[in-house]
């Protein structure tokens, strides 16, 4: 499955102050890189790829 999280962020705290309250952070297995998603882009594609969430909805 093919799934586009476009550009990363290298810092988690620039991911977290730029999500809304609707929004999550997730981070890839070496947590180098922090994407802003949905819950459904991430359940679509990133969950079964091994990326895990750092910052949920509403943090």
């Amino acid at each position: 499955m093919s799934f586009d999280l476009g550009l990363p962020y290298f810092s988690l705290e620039a991911a977290a102050v730029d999500k809304s309250p609707s929004e999550m952070v997730i981070t890839d297995e070496k947590a180098e890189n922090y994407y802003i998603v949905t819950r459904e882009v991430y359940e679509d594609g990133p969950q079964q790829q091994g990326y895990k969430v750092v910052v949920q909805e509403g943090e």
